[in-house]
């Protein structure tokens, strides 16, 4: 049983399980929550919790909270201007006969209090009087009566739900007793803006397969099309440079009248009776009706088994309603599946919020969540989450049930405790995985994985890119040190949408989620973690990339040695137009192919900016890059953006010479396409004061090649050039390298592919150890 939740030595909430919840009522008081029974995500509204004081009371310098995780990313209250939106307001109603000026509440806003996970919160304390019962406090959260516009609600569908508590202790103490909860607020998905459609990497000829198709609203909820309109699937066949025709006579791929509606989340679901013909295939879908469409990934269908097959998943699919996130860990491996179309997922709750019997429950729905038909697997996990200095966060995947979890600390106590010693550094605890059938996936969270400590039997793999951001410091610092590991991406959220998550207005994340493509002879559990431990595998930014690296004849992960210059061989399939291709030799780039085409418009320039604040987790890497650019002697005749993450990033143009933006990186890429009409005189002035970086260029000077300017942080930089074509070459074969350069020794030897929408996967190193001549 629960006794009580709180970090060591911050505050403790007692949950009082030994009392039922009449009697938690009439001692410390009710709860009720007014306002509407749901809001769209991101909307604005006016809650208000009416609470009934209890027999307990408080004193002078007593305090009630009111509590909600830290990621349900509510904006923030106010309580300074009546007329501004998210209005704090406080109002006591006291029983006739007792004085209404008697007693006197202060209340404040805390964005990172001391309830954790419950880090938002709003406090008041008695600074006149008491609380007694029959008193009752009412706070009106967006208090809309002098004008303020209300409090915007979290941008991810959800149940809302809050956690009140009271401290009668008039002197400070840590100690707060949970109240019954009220009942939850739905956030629900507002319009649709967005159609992703979703197809498995390789079937076999007449295999029968499922195509699913996510409709998002603005934040990446999956939503509805409005009334009784089913999406309609077309087909389209890949040629050799990835672009696509429409699906000859007799050579088409039919959906069969399976088509349904998922619920929660809604999904639309296509069963496909299976391909005629092989060849790389790409579906359409639209709505009649509506503006949205999508265009799948490519698909590869297969005359004969490959010995390897492309499979889909997040190994660091975050976190649920077990540990500090949103939603239950069934509709976790639900969103996983069918949501966002993977093959494979875990979770990755902080161990230090599971206590024993969320042990049992992640143990039964990880195995209940699991298709032994080859639907779906589900894989066992738990983050080992100290601080960085201690070893820093680690995603401990197990291959098999586990009575007990060794963990980095507890932020609980039960009665009956776990009598497992917990490993709060990184000496004992690696030490002691060594001997589990675990592995182990590095990367860049709440926490940093610290590098100094490595165990490279069980710690193969290193995370390059998250909604945290794109890392590729931390796998390059990992390379440097001699580690022999492959490249994962994943999701970290706390919003229940892995493999699809977004990242709202960025209280807590910077970016969209990726996925880790893993090359495994077949969808087991079994084969999946022989191919993962192999580092048979390779990251996308999300989108499903078709990859493919040799050296040698050796595949990703595969270390080899050899008597000569190793030959690379790369082939991909992009979801877009490919823009550039490197090869990488440890931290530095040996070769690198320009596939895209400049656009053929005259004056049609593409500005960039990217990189890192510094090295660590999404607060520390989130750039802000908001700025203008003011063009004279000509004038910006359109433009769109590029790379935008969140409906926070924005475009928009002033006046004929100017266009400005909101912008935020983490160590990706974005921008802007411009068409300018101009000449080569024209002047163009780049500003972006949050990042303190303003240049002039001429219009001429970028109509041809690239203007890279040096904006510090961690590869901070801004990029003006030509833009490329956007209907370029999606496929790229025969990229060979012999590199005559290598030192003796071992290389590793990786790939980064990027698209001109800037989605970018990258390979894991091929190991190459050179022999002395």
């Amino acid at each position: 049983m629960l006794i009580s939740s709180g970090k060591p030595g911050g505050a403790q909430v007692l949950h009082r399980s030994d009392l039922c919840e009449d009697e938690r009522r009439q001692l410390f008081g009710s709860v009720d929550l007014l306002g509407p029974a749901e809001i769209t995500a991101g909307g604005r509204a006016t809650l208000k919790f009416s609470i009934a004081a209890g027999s307990t009371g408080l004193p002078v310098g007593g305090r009630l909270r009111i509590a909600w995780r830290w990621p349900f990313d509510w904006s923030p209250l106010q309580i300074a201007d009546a007329a501004a939106d998210g209005y704090l307001s406080v109002r006591v109603q006291r029983p006739p006969g007792r004085d209404p000026g008697g007693l006197s509440l202060r209340p404040d806003f805390h964005a990172r209090g001391d309830f954790d996970p419950w880090n938002h919160h709003i406090e008041l304390t008695v600074v006149q009087g008491s609380v007694r019962e029959g008193d009752r406090i009412e706070i009106n959260c967006g208090d809309r009566t002098g004008g303020g516009g209300g409090w915007r609600a979290p941008t991810f569908a959800c149940k809302a739900e809050f956690l009140v508590a009271v401290n009668a202790d008039g002197g400070g103490g840590v100690e707060w007793t949970r109240l019954v909860d009220p009942l939850a607020i739905s956030v629900v998905p507002g319009p649709p803006e967005r159609m992703v459609l979703m197809l498995p990497t390789d079937a076999m000829l007449s295999q029968p397969f499922h195509l699913h198709l996510r409709v998002e609203d603005g934040w990446g909820n999956p939503t509805k099309i409005s009334g009784e309109i089913l999406p309609g699937l077309g087909w389209m066949h890949a040629g050799g440079d990835g672009s696509a025709g429409l699906v000859e006579d007799g050579a088409e791929l039919p959906p069969t009248a399976e088509t349904e509606l998922l619920d929660d989340p809604p999904i639309y679901r296509f069963r496909v009776a299976g391909a005629e013909h092989s060849g790389t295939y790409v579906a359409v879908a639209s709505a009649a009706g509506t503006d949205l469409s999508a265009r799948s990934n490519p698909l590869r269908v297969h005359a004969q088994q490959p010995p390897r097959r492309i499979f889909w998943g997040d190994l660091h699919s975050g976190q649920t309603e077990i540990g500090c996130g949103a939603g239950s860990l069934s509709a976790h491996f639900r969103f996983a599946r069918h949501a966002a179309g993977l093959q494979f997922a875990a979770q990755q709750s902080n161990d230090h919020y599971v206590t024993s019997d969320l042990w049992r429950r992640i143990q039964e729905e990880t195995e209940a969540a699991h298709d032994r038909n080859g639907g779906f697997v589900s894989f066992l996990g738990c983050e080992w989450s100290p601080p960085t200095a201690d070893g820093g966060d680690r995603n401990v995947i197990y291959r098999q049930r586990r009575p007990r979890l060794r963990r980095s600390g507890r932020f609980f106590t039960e009665s009956t405790a776990d009598p497992d010693t917990d490993l709060s550094t990184a000496l004992p605890f690696l030490a002691a995985m060594e001997k589990e059938e675990v592995f182990h996936n590095l990367h860049v969270g709440g926490r940093p994985t610290n590098l100094d400590f490595h165990a490279p039997g069980i710690e193969p793999l290193v995370e390059i890119h998250s909604t945290h951001g794109t890392s590729e410091w931390f796998l390059k610092d990992a390379l440097s040190r001699g580690y022999r590991v492959g490249i994962t991406a994943g999701t970290d959220g706390v919003m229940g949408r892995p493999g699809a998550d977004h990242p709202g207005w960025r209280q807590n994340r910077n970016l969209r989620s990726g996925l880790t493509a893993v090359y495994a002879r077949e969808l087991t559990r079994e084969a999946l973690w022989e191919a993962l431990r192999a580092r048979h595998c390779y990251a996308t930014t999300g989108e499903r990339i078709i990859l493919q690296v040799e050296a040698d004849g050796h595949g990703m992960g595969e270390e080899y040695e050899a008597a000569g210059p190793p030959e690379i061989r790369i082939a991909a399939i992009g979801t877009a137009a490919i823009e550039r291709v490197d090869l990488l030799r440890g931290t530095s780039t040996v070769k690198s192919w320009t596939i895209a085409r400049p656009a053929p418009q005259r004056g049609c320039i593409r500005l960039l900016w990217s990189g890192t604040q510094e090295r660590g987790t999404a607060a520390a890497q989130r750039v802000r890059w908001d700025g203008s650019l003011r063009v004279t002697g000509g004038r910006v005749l359109g433009w769109r953006p590029l790379g935008f993450q969140s409906p926070e990033d924005a475009a928009w143009q002033q006046r004929s010479g100017t266009v400005c933006w909101r912008s935020i990186t983490a160590g990706n890429r974005a921008g802007l396409v411009l068409e300018i009409e101009g000449d080569e005189c024209t002047r163009c002035v780049f500003s972006s004061m949050p990042c303190e970086v303003e240049f002039e260029f001429a219009l001429g000077r970028v109509g041809e090649e690239t203007l890279t300017v040096d904006a510090g942080g961690v590869g901070r930089r801004v990029e003006v050039g030509p833009a490329p074509a956007e209907d370029g070459r999606r496929a790229v074969e025969g990229l060979d390298f012999r590199d005559e350069e290598g030192a003796v020794g071992t290389s590793p030897y990786w790939v980064r592919l990027v698209q001109v929408d800037q989605a970018m996967a990258w390979s894991s190193p091929v190991y190459v150890t050179r022999r002395p001549q």
